[in-house]
């Protein structure tokens, strides 16, 4: 696409002096420019209008299942982490513990799978940025934008309170000019907007007044107005609040808020107006919903790993259960269509209906689509001990993998602050010959991991200090609750929330690396250190004995054993302290997450052989589970030992992965087998967990012969994806998970 300068027009004050203007208002017109530009075109049959902007997006459904395998996305999930660990593997840059470490490895690029900006930043801002690891249209922190907000004001809504809070402003204050830029920044993006839903309003007339099929016809003016009411009021009707919300959707992916929060919550409203009216019943809902579904799964031609992520279920701000018809029809539209988005979680809580509990569990037990669970009984108290009111931490949803944060009010920051703790430990064992005892090996873990928090905290909190000098956001900052009242962009702490979490991998494998070394090693004396060093240095090769004693003659976390869990709560502990009183640029604090996202793959290739057995190079646990293989008492023991780790430890979330065998929820009483666990996972106080209901021969069999397995899916750091569309280095992972 064409630079900035090219693409504002001759009457646009500052042709001339676009470098000028303050970066706020260049990325508001680069962007307003890009929804002037993109294509624009609306299949047969289709209810909703907009085409996702990036190249690899999928043409427009006709509105009917295709009954072949899905093609494959442009992209697969997961290889940008393997290629980034090969790339520095390559380059012989030393392996450190934290992230970011700002090594110029990586090039700084923005993902422009979602539509590219034309150029709006100066090559002095772009240097600049880059020497953090960031490009122009850079929108790192796992951003949300507010949805809710959005259907409730509409765009017009927004310009209005943009446009008043102009009209107000104290134009002798010092902050007047950044305020100013911001407020027209915001109006500047929405113009946007409205101007895309008219090139799509216009489109549907023009494609009406050639139709000769009346029924068509009615369903191209019915889209007509369903885009023109979206530039000029809020929705009035769920078909409205659709359009608005798709088209919103569209932008906010491009500006790195693809999340959808609670849908069924914000929805509900248009939906019970409109069957309360008669202008809708429950047959035109599911096919205005089916419509909405099929055109989240255009994303899915781009990536699998688009984080389109939508929340259902959960309670109210005063408490009560937040279930409602149409919480039910998003998940039977999503066990009928079987496609990987939008990307269904469910809160649960002890007050959570049967109906409910059906439907998750029937989801589950046949292992089509295994939604991520959350339990309101373990989150809303760690989010109300972190400072969050009630009320709002009522709201609470997920964000682009499994992260916590308040629905419209919040910029989580919750994706690039990370420490590797089976890395820290890796690096105490190459001094293990000079510490003598146990908990003198511990104490340097502790010494080495609190030191990569504070690397990891600091190099964020540069680059969180350095976004909104190249990526500012006006369009999500419009969205999202504090910004238009602060007149303060999303990226510089304009939200009413501003954490940011730190992120811990490795927790499962680190605890039972230590209690290895301590029963074999310390206690036992049955391992030298000598000779242990010996064997981690040369990769276990020429030492399996050993290797097979550290694996299988010491305990392991994920089947309720007190040592190893109690190991893991201290390690946990240990490093909530280090976070704990941490700040970031943005006027927030910092709070711990245990997450390894899609790096636990990426990890283990950089990652020698460690004391708990492991192999060089071998993956490390997904998140906060077990490491793969070692859970060997089933389920119900993982949540057992996972769930002795306090919640309020974790207010930035956790995530447990479990593979069950698909015997164990097979015949008539499946369901009710997996509403038993589920009740299960509800009463011991984990915070999140996902299923996988695998069988490992199925899983191999996939491997073979991919092409008949297209359909199968499988739950990955946090969302679906179909099984064969994975690198291999994740499928292995998850075959080794198969053990239950």
């Amino acid at each position: 696409m064409a630079s900035l300068r090219q693409a504002v027009t001759p009457s646009e004050p500052g042709r001339a002096e676009v470098d000028d203007q303050p970066i706020i208002l260049r990325k508001a017109m680069a962007l307003a420019a890009m929804l002037e530009a993109v294509p624009v075109a609306i299949a047969p049959g289709e209810l909703l209008a907009g085409l996702p902007f990036g190249d690899a997006a999928a043409p427009a459904p006709v509105g009917v299942e295709s009954p072949g395998p899905p093609p494959a996305p442009a992209s697969l999930p997961g290889e940008g982490y393997i290629a980034a660990a090969k790339r520095r593997l390559a380059a012989g840059c030393p392996v450190v513990a934290y992230a970011p470490d700002l090594l110029p490895v990586d090039p700084a690029l923005a993902d422009e799978r979602y539509g590219r900006l034309p150029d709006y930043a100066t090559a002095a801002e772009v240097a600049a940025a880059a020497r953090l690891g960031l490009a122009a249209n850079s929108n790192p922190g796992h951003l949300q934008a507010g949805h809710d907000r959005v259907v409730a004001l509409g765009w017009s809504g927004l310009q209005a309170q943009a446009a008043n809070a102009l009209a107000a402003l104290d134009q002798a204050a010092a902050e007047a000019p950044a305020r100013r830029a911001f407020l027209g920044a915001v109006l500047i993006v929405l113009a946007g907007l409205g101007r895309l839903a008219d090139r799509y309003a216009e489109l549907a007339k023009r494609m009406s007044d050639q139709t000769t099929d009346a029924t068509e016809r009615a369903q191209l003016l019915a889209l007509e107005a369903a885009c023109r009411a979206a530039v000029t009021r809020p929705p009035q009707t769920l078909h409205e609040a659709f359009q608005l919300h798709w088209l919103t959707h569209l932008a906010a992916m491009n500006q790195g808020a693809k999340q959808l929060g609670r849908f069924d919550q914000y929805m509900y409203p248009f939906y019970a107006a409109d069957l309360e009216s008669g202008r809708l019943d429950q047959a035109g809902a599911e096919t205005l919903i089916e419509a909405l579904w099929r055109k989240y799964g255009q994303v899915t031609f781009i990536t699998e790993d688009n984080l389109q992520n939508m929340i259902l279920g959960g309670q109210t701000a005063d408490g009560a259960d937040a279930s409602n018809e149409l919480t039910y029809l998003c998940l039977e539209v999503t066990s009928r269509l079987g496609q990987v988005d939008p990307k269904l979680s469910v809160r649960l809580h002890r007050g959570s209906p049967h109906r409910l509990l059906e439907l998750t569990a029937g989801l589950i037990a046949a292992g089509r689509y295994q939604p991520g669970i959350y339990n309101d009984e373990a989150i809303i108290p760690s989010l109300v001990a972190a400072g969050i009111p009630l009320a709002h931490a009522r709201d609470y949803t997920n964000d682009g993998c499994s992260e916590l944060l308040v629905q419209g009010r919040t910029n989580p920051w919750c994706f690039e602050a990370k420490v590797h703790l089976l890395r820290c430990l890796e690096l105490v064992t190459t001094r293990l010959d000079d510490l003598p005892t146990y908990e003198a090996f511990y104490q340097a873990l502790l010494d080495e991991s609190a030191a990569a928090v504070a690397a990891a905290i600091a190099n964020t909190n540069a680059v969180q200090a350095a976004v909104p000098a190249i990526s500012p956001n006006p369009l999500v900052s419009a969205t999202v609750e504090g910004c238009l009242e602060k007149m303060v962009d999303v990226t510089a702490g304009g939200a009413m929330y501003n954490p940011a979490t730190l992120c811990v991998s490795g927790v499962a494998d680190a605890a039972d690396a230590l209690v290895a070394l301590r029963t074999l090693v310390y206690e036992q004396r049955a391992i030298s250190r000598t000779d242990l060093t010996r064997a981690l240095s040369e990769g276990f090769a020429g030492h399996e004995a050993l290797r097979l004693r550290l694996l299988n003659r010491a305990p392991k976390f994920g089947n309720n054993d007190e040592q190893a869990d109690r190991t893991v709560v201290d390690l946990v502990r240990h490093l909530s302290a280090c976070v704990e009183g941490q700040r970031n640029p943005r006027g927030g604090h910092y709070q711990l997450g245990l997450f390894s996202y899609g790096d636990y793959v990426a990890q283990g290739l950089l990652t020698g052989a460690t004391p708990d057995g492991r192999r060089p190079g071998a993956s490390i646990s997904a998140n906060f589970s077990p490491a793969p293989g070692r859970d060997q008492e089933g389920p119900f023991a993982v949540l057992q030992s996972t769930s002795k780790v306090p919640a309020v430890l974790t207010p930035g979330g956790r995530a447990v992965d479990i593979t069950v065998h698909s015997s164990a929820f097979s015949g008539p009483q499946g369901v009710d087998k997996a509403q038993g666990l589920l009740r299960a996972f509800v009463a011991c106080g984990e915070m999140q967990v996902q299923f996988n209901v695998l069988d490992g021969a199925m899983l191999r069999r996939a491997q073979a012969d991919p092409e008949r397995h297209r359909h199968l899916t499988v739950r990955i750091w946090g969302f679906p994806a179909h099984f064969v569309a994975l690198p291999r280095e994740f499928q292995d992972h998850l075959v080794a998970r198969t053990g239950h």
